[in-house]
């Protein structure tokens, strides 16, 4: 993963947003141990269902501003304080007239999934949404003017106050509707930081290049075919959940919802680097500079091969007593579904890189057919593999619609910036994965245990990386410095906070 000077500016934010994810991903382990602990499969299932009906409304939430702000801000068109002015006049008032469309909907949802208990969950859920929206504007603003460190607080504090909210409230009233009413609450929370974190930021940037009309143009000609995209990831990323739940037992709808937690702990992850790459790249693209660019896209997939391969390695071995220790023992059925959900999401993952280089490119055409076809493709493949396998086949059909996008992703992308795909690191994270993933295989344990064995094989893989040439002393070089430099800024703060 050989990494050439200046071409990687974002190591530093990128470690700092993985960071905050891996807060989220932790705080959302320790919700799902406890709601599957304390809630039987079939109603773990009905908040399976819910969570993942909100996460599709969010995305399109996010989307209409997550990008299009970001991607202004980080190109220098238009200043943060006319974009921050047209969220407040604009973009709130639809988030809240969508907010009252959507809660009038939620019955006909209901029916469509054939279960009349998800109606007052759904309307719980969804009341949180215009405060999505200011959420997700903050942190936005933040990554398009680089200011990780306080996007990366924000991030990490949002899933924060969801834990607390959902410990108190399951443990008391082991309530699906009470833990999320919790969830909401603490969206507004973590809303409200966000609006005080950025309210100094635009007062400090530069005057606008573009006039307020023209900027109101630039973010929602932007956004709109963005917002559709995500819209039609979500659908893609959710049919083998609402499918499974339309066509097999209320049982297997939990054992599934189980089973993609890890898959969207991956992402998560993975979204801590895509949040300060994407910026990145829009810089690099907007003054002109593709090769850059270009370096940008091959390091962020390398990195990218080099996590999930290990991943991949590890879960597919191991899957049974992972599925133990994460959930319980009446959750072991969605072992099998897992396996498959990480090669899935790690296919997944590289194709809405590649494609996110596209949208940084101005090509917002090509991955909004490609996302049209996918959608299109995986309610194809759920219909017949979910009635021919079960929740394996739901898995397995998502597992082929992520290879299937990436591989038109890679070729799109090639036709841009040349050959991106970093051959090399696919070869040398392969033969590591399978070394680990062998060796867990012989090497059988249980419980807590699992956790030792994966700090070692991983420590193991890293040295297998690095005894192939590719983890270098310069990366590892780029890390410390990285490291030093986030030390130095958080004793910086604090030292001021404490004048």
């Amino acid at each position: 993963m050989a990494t050439e000077s200046g071409s990687f500016p974002t190591s530093r934010g990128a470690v700092l947003l993985t960071g905050s994810q891996a807060v989220g991903l932790v705080a959302g382990f320790i919700a799902q141990v406890v709601l599957t602990r304390l809630l039987i499969p079939e109603i773990y299932g009905l908040y399976a269902v819910t969570v993942s009906v909100l996460a599709w409304i969010e995305l399109v939430v996010n989307s209409s501003i997550a990008a299009p702000l970001a991607k202004a801000v980080s190109e220098g068109v238009v200043a943060p304080s006319v974009l921050w002015g047209w969220v407040w006049r604009i973009y709130f008032p639809l988030w809240v007239v969508g907010w009252l469309a959507i809660s009038l909907c939620v019955g006909w949802v209901a029916a469509v999934f054939r279960d009349a208990r998800l109606v007052p969950l759904l309307l719980v859920a969804v009341a949180g949404l215009p405060f999505v929206g200011l959420f997700t504007a903050s942190h936005s603003l933040l990554a398009g003017l680089r200011a990780h460190g306080w996007q990366a607080v924000l991030l990490g504090l949002q899933p924060m106050l969801r834990l607390i909210g959902v410990l108190i409230v399951a443990f008391v009233t082991r309530s699906v509707l009470w833990v999320l009413a919790a969830n909401t609450l603490a969206t507004m929370g973590a809303a409200l930081a966000g609006i005080v974190t950025v309210r100094s930021f635009p007062k400090r940037s530069k005057e606008p290049i573009a006039s307020s009309a023209s900027s109101l143009a630039i973010l929602v000609g932007s956004g709109l075919p963005l917002m559709v995209i995500s819209l039609l990831d979500q659908i893609t990323l959710s049919l083998d959940l609402w499918l499974l739940k339309r066509m097999a037992e209320p049982q297997a709808t939990g054992f599934y919802g189980a089973s993609r937690f890890l898959a969207i702990a991956l992402l998560m992850l993975a979204g801590g680097l895509g949040a300060s790459w994407f910026p990145a790249m829009c810089q690099a693209l907007g003054q002109g500079e593709r090769e850059k660019a270009k370096a940008l896209l091959r390091e962020a997939l390398s990195v990218l091969v080099i996590g999930f391969g290990l991943a991949i390695g590890l879960v597919w071995t191991t899957a049974r007593p992972l599925t133990v220790l994460l959930f319980s023992p009446s959750f072991e059925p969605a072992a099998e579904p897992m396996r498959w959900l990480v090669i899935a999401i790690a296919l997944m993952v590289l194709m809405f890189f590649l494609r996110g280089a596209l949208i940084a490119d101005n090509d917002n055409r090509s991955p909004l057919l490609l996302a049209a076809v996918l959608a299109v493709l995986d309610f194809a493949l759920c219909r017949y593999l979910i009635l021919t396998r079960g929740m394996e086949g739901a898995a397995q059909a998502t597992t082929l619609t992520g290879l299937f996008g990436f591989a038109i992703a890679f070729v799109l992308a090639a036709r841009r910036f040349g050959n991106v795909l970093p051959v090399g690191t696919i070869v040398r994270s392969g033969i590591a994965s399978i070394v680990i993933g062998l060796i867990a295989s012989v090497w059988s344990v249980q419980g807590i245990m699992l956790i030792g064995q994966y700090l070692l094989l991983t420590c193991l893989c890293g040295g297998l990386l690095f005894a192939t040439g590719e983890i270098g002393a310069k990366e590892l070089r780029i890390l410390r410095v990285v490291f030093a430099d986030i030390v130095v800024s958080v004793a910086d703060v604090v030292r001021k906070r404490g004048a």
